[in-house]
């Protein structure tokens, strides 16, 4: 049975449709303004008017405002929210692609050869730039009509508590984590977040399109000494995936999982947002990985020494992933967690991080691979 809520179908009447109408006709001629005004600025560049640069920063705007304008105005359609945030985004791009073709080609600024016109780099320019200019508008619709990230089950300030002061019982305060660490975890994240920008923007675009809504998940986990926080991910589930089954764990073969979620998650990428977290003191590079703060709550009252995990920052990385595998029980977890504990150092830190980049580029990619690392590869580790 079709679900009329995710056709996006409005149903009017009265004054409520007059309005709607109104607002249809207002957005529709707005998007027609916008799409001959980006058809027209070529002529001004041309007579002078324009520099080049100034010329992109006017399409960006005016694509990302048509992809914004479209999808408010085809809302009155009898299609999917999905399609809709699609088609607005193509239209948007294609328009704004043509439009800096046409100024290229016939701009007078520059003695262009045709071979220097339809180079492939050039290429390659006026469509990053009418892709993500048209995506920048996507992003803005989704911001207005929802939110950019979702953040699923937040814990209750009970269960918060809860975990917070049963660690405090068991733990302590912890002290803090080592300078050379601090260090090497803060340095390498700017580094990181600088090289790896343009890929945020690649797969943004990509969880975007293929089913358009919040690009980020927060994950509500416990940190160093049982404090909750947002651990920032890219989204790799359809949105709202837990709303019928609540906080659960991913099992293999999730069909809530996007096609090219699967991707990210094999290769790893979709933790590439948890450098944010590295760069705000709430994670390490490696250590002990975050559980969900519901999750944790119930394994204290079963496995109350889970709570030494949390004595250490927890890790975008950790010998549990290297050494074992996803679907390890919290108590197998829990025994390569603290065995990291025991023999951490930077030497090991950068080991394990080294193994971690073999598992996600080489070894989950190799056929028949049994989710098992070498043995002599692991006695890097230890």
């Amino acid at each position: 049975m079709t679900d009329k809520k995710d056709l996006g179908i409005i149903h009017h009447a009265g004054h409520d449709r007059d309005q709607f109408v109104y607002k249809w006709v207002i957005t529709w001629s707005i998007s027609l303004i916008l799409i001959v005004i980006t058809w027209m600025i070529s002529p001004f560049f041309q007579m002078g008017y324009l520099s080049f640069g100034v010329i992109i920063v006017l399409l960006f705007v005016l694509c990302g405002a048509l992809t914004f304008s479209l999808e408010k105005s085809l809302q009155v359609f009898e299609v999917s929210n999905a399609w809709r945030y699609r088609f607005a985004f193509l239209f948007a791009a294609c328009t704004g692609f043509l439009s800096l073709f046409i100024f290229t080609v016939f701009s007078n600024q520059f003695d262009f050869t045709v071979k220097e016109i339809f180079s492939l780099v050039q290429i390659l320019i006026l469509i990053y730039v009418s892709i993500f200019s048209a995506f920048a508008g996507g992003l803005a619709a989704t911001a207005v009509e929802g939110s950019l990230w979702e953040n699923n089950f937040p814990p209750s300030e009970q269960i918060e508590a809860s975990v917070f002061h049963k660690h405090i019982e068991i733990i302590g305060v912890p002290g803090p984590e080592p300078l050379s660490k601090r260090l090497f975890d803060y340095l390498l994240a700017v580094s990181a977040v600088v090289l790896t920008f343009p890929i945020w923007t690649f797969i943004s675009l990509i969880i975007w399109f293929e089913r358009p809504g919040p690009v980020l998940f927060i994950k509500n986990s416990v940190t160093k000494g049982g404090r909750n926080f947002h651990q920032f991910k890219f989204r790799t589930m359809t949105p709202g995936a837990e709303m019928d089954t609540g906080p659960v764990l991913s099992q293999e073969g999730d069909n809530r999982v996007l096609n090219f979620g699967r991707i990210l998650r094999k290769t790893a990428l979709d933790e590439l947002p948890q450098l944010i977290n590295i760069l705000l003191g709430e994670m390490s590079f490696v250590g002990p990985r975050p559980q969900r703060t519901v999750l944790v709550n119930g394994y204290l009252h079963i496995l109350p020494e889970y709570a030494v995990r949390h004595s250490v920052l927890p890790g975008l990385s950790g010998l549990a992933q290297v050494a074992g595998d996803y679907y390890l029980t919290p108590r197998q977890k829990l025994r390569f967690d603290l065995l990291y504990i025991r023999y951490r150092s930077l030497g090991f830190d950068i080991k394990l991080l080294f193994l971690a980049f073999l598992i996600s580029f080489f070894y989950r990619w190799k056929k028949n691979w049994n989710g098992r690392l070498p043995r002599r590869l692991l006695r890097l580790g230890v």
